[in-house]
């Protein structure tokens, strides 16, 4: 009668776990340190936690250790994608190797290995306020880290394939999410005279207790679902306050982006008595099921290229690559220069993104969003910056005429809109006066820089 105890690990097993701890081995070396033979070799590999793969262009197999998870959870996992229309469909499985290697096999056949996470489980998990919300909340019913700042790969791997419900992109990490994607493509959407009652409810959630999501950003937001507007992506803050003033200098700026053709997220301020809301339509969603693939440009760099230096660079890159059509980068370039001639000095990568079709490769660049007066924008500890006039810079856009003509159209409009514009929220006195001033500067600046 077969014993009921776990068995010690033979020898062998104990050699076999010790060499491919450092990292993983081909079959032939594995026969060279152990002298045994090679259907030994493959009995004792079936009783480990082994993985065995090929690479591209390679022959050779490798073997290699997959690593614990957190809370019980497999190191091999299945992903899918939500497509266009709403249909979900396998996009293939992963498996987590021990060192902190992560092996992807794609539906269509082929493997690769990366040193740590893919870039789209970096790009899908948590991040900036919300992320900060999401760590707090599911630290109090599992083993996680109640700071963000504490997460290590293994814990946005179990937080993705536990909890990642309602990403950004098209992605679904393992089939718990993929059975809460199922329950909240079944949630009706809010009716559109509810609508700025969910919306101050949520603010007020937010200020008192933790809400998750992974939409990343240090503004205040949270997601939601219109019957009118459909998914949304919602950033609010007290009346009264610098950021109250910027929510609507960014609905203005993408509006004056969209008027030089540059395509920009749609937007629409909303007001309350205590609050003001800045809706913004998700551009990774079409309808109410349907979806779209995206990475942040820093995902894509990291992967890629390994730069992150300024956004028009970034786009000459993916241009030289095939990623990206002259179009796109041309409306990143103006993106950019804009940006110097309305004083967002927050150009990092994740404020722009790169969308992917149902065929999985790279469709352009994605809407404008995130686009504002940051120069202005609280510092926190309730500390203002003064509202001196913008210092725009030429930087790495370079004297590209038709690029600034279009940028200084935008900003032109931009300003004229921001010391005149009827809203319904409430514009400071002195943020209209310094309009005014910007306004000038921007066109002093860019003369030189316009077609002859």
């Amino acid at each position: 009668m077969a014993s009921s105890f776990p068995q010690e690990p033979t020898t062998l097993q104990r050699m076999l776990e010790r060499e491919l701890r450092q990292g993983p081995r081909t079959g032939k070396q594995l026969l060279e340190v152990l002298q045994v033979s090679q259907p030994t070799l493959s009995r004792t590999i079936r009783s480990l936690q082994v993985t065995t793969y090929r690479l591209p262009g390679e022959r050779t197999p490798y073997y290699a250790l997959l690593r614990t998870l957190p809370m019980g959870l497999s190191p091999r996992q299945r992903i899918y994608r939500i497509l266009s229309a709403g249909n979900i469909q396998p996009f293939g499985e992963v498996e987590f190797l021990l060192g902190g290697g992560t092996l992807e096999r794609t539906e269509e056949g082929s493997t690769r290995l990366y040193d740590g996470l893919p870039p789209y489980m970096l790009f899908a998990a948590p991040s900036g306020f919300l992320g900060r919300e999401v760590a707090q909340a599911v630290s109090r019913s599992r083993a996680f880290p109640s700071s963000l700042k504490d997460w290590n790969d293994d814990h946005k791997v179990a937080f993705l394939f536990t909890h990642g419900a309602n990403l950004p992109g098209n992605l679904i990490f393992g089939d718990t999410p993929l059975q809460s994607e199922m329950e909240l493509m079944c949630v009706p959407p809010t009716k559109g005279d509810e609508r700025l009652e969910h919306y101050v409810d949520m603010a007020l959630r937010l200020k008192h207790s933790s809400y998750g999501s992974s939409a990343g950003g240090e503004q205040p937001k949270f997601l939601w679902v219109g019957q009118d507007s459909g998914h949304v992506i919602v950033k609010f803050a007290r009346c009264g306050s610098r950021m109250a003033a910027l929510l609507p200098l960014e609905h203005l700026a993408l509006r004056a982006l969209a008027g030089v053709g540059v395509p920009t997220a749609q937007t629409e301020i909303i007001s309350s008595d205590e609050y003001v809301f800045l809706e913004i339509k998700r551009f990774d969603r079409i309808g109410l099921k349907g979806r779209v693939g995206m990475l942040s440009a820093g995902a894509v760099d990291d992967e890629f290229f390994g730069q992150r230096d300024t956004w028009p660079e970034f786009a000459a890159r993916c241009v030289a690559e095939g990623y990206l059509t002259k179009k796109d980068a041309e409306h990143v370039s103006v993106m950019a220069a804009f940006s110097e001639l309305i004083g967002n000095t927050d150009r990092h990568f994740e404020n722009i993104s790169m969308l992917i079709g149902d065929d999985g490769e790279y469709s352009g660049i994605a809407p404008a969003y995130d686009i504002l007066p940051m120069r202005y924008a609280s510092i926190g500890g309730g500390v203002d910056p003064d509202l001196v006039s913008i210092e725009p810079k030429v930087g790495t856009i370079g004297a590209l005429p038709r690029v600034w003509k279009l940028a200084a159209q935008a900003a032109d409009e931009f300003w004229c809109a921001v010391a005149d514009a009827d809203l319904v929220a409430p514009m400071p006195q002195e943020i209209r006066e310094l309009a005014v001033r910007n306004r000038q500067v921007a066109r002093d600046f860019v003369s030189p820089l316009l077609p002859a």
